[in-house]
């Protein structure tokens, strides 16, 4: 319960978000919700992640009540049959998943995962772009998060320590067991980004299915949040810290440069810079073993293909 004093008495209503997409990050979350947000029986709230339920982890958060949050899908009407959000901080949050519960009982749960190995570098990557990673090798990266589990070496743009630590954060099988604990297998999808690459058609009808809304006939299938790198981290972290601060420095109504901005500081990565060097791939392999093993015990799928020290 948040405390606040209409929390007893506001009567329960349709409008209220019956989907969440929990994650994880870099695991296709994005494409997905565009994808959701095109079809005429669905609604999304905006932002696409409010981050409302994941107290636990240091998150800009778009409602600190549940009436404020409510308020984000009031746009939601007769003819949507699916609301939703995709705070990607719900699937590693301890208490996201029992406190959405709470509230919606029902609630269904689209989860996206990939190989764990090729996650820390896209995960390592996105925060390079964001200017909350200033590590740019992987892995001096890596072989950091103990000092930084500690409070030592973190990025003066950090605001959660949690995100620099790599192997928790792609911890995918720990995490899906523990939603697993809470949800009944039914009320929850497993999406592999490895399949929304190859056959995004059959993801696209396997989710509007489980989602109980109509197949739309939806041919193309674009791609969102590919990765990017930095073209000067100096001006990365400096667009960063003027975002962070621009309730203070800049007025509510802007121009609209910002978006644009940021996407000319970024670049698509070389095939070196892309690539995980053999070694520490075969590291990485090692370490997300127990994950991967988990994941196919939970979802009855062969995941073989990982465990290669190829792409």
């Amino acid at each position: 319960m948040t405390g606040d004093p209409d929390e007893m008495t506001e009567p329960v209503d349709r409008q209220l978000p019956n989907f969440f997409l929990v994650g994880a990050p870099k695991c296709g979350t994005t494409s997905l919700a565009s994808w959701l947000n095109e079809h005429s029986a669905v609604f999304m709230c905006k932002p696409k992640e409010p981050f409302f339920f994941s107290r636990d982890i240091q998150s800009p958060r778009a409602a600190e009540s549940w009436s404020d949050y409510r308020r984000l899908f009031k746009g939601a009407q007769p003819g949507h049959l699916a609301i939703g959000e995709a705070s990607t901080t719900y699937l590693r949050s301890q208490v996201a998943v029992p406190a959405i519960l709470e509230r919606v009982p029902s609630a269904r749960f689209v989860v996206c995962v990939r190989n764990p190995v090729e996650m820390v570098s896209s995960v390592h990557g996105q925060l390079i772009r964001s200017g909350r990673e200033d590590v740019y090798d992987l892995r001096k990266a890596w072989n950091l998060q103990g000092a930084r589990r500690a409070g030592q070496a973190l990025p003066p743009l950090t605001t959660e320590v949690g995100d620099l630590l790599y192997g928790e954060v792609c911890a995918l099988g720990t995490q899906l067991k523990r939603l697993l604990k809470y949800v009944d297998r039914a009320q929850v999808l497993v999406l592999f980004l490895d399949d929304l690459r190859q056959k995004p058609d059959r993801v696209w009808s396997t989710l509007t299915s489980f989602l109980g809304i109509p197949h739309d006939g939806r041919q193309t299938f674009s791609k969102k949040n590919e990765r990017r790198i930095p073209r000067s981290m100096r001006l990365t972290r400096f667009v960063a810290l003027a975002h962070r601060t621009k309730n203070w420095l800049m007025p509510r109504r802007t121009l609209g440069i910002g978006p644009w901005l940021r996407e000319a500081l970024v670049r698509a990565p070389s095939e070196s810079e892309f690539c995980i060097p053999d070694d520490l791939r075969r590291e990485l392999r090692l370490f997300f073993e127990p994950e991967i093993t988990m994941l196919e015990d939970l979802t009855d799928k062969n995941l073989s293909s990982w465990r290669r020290n190829d792409k």
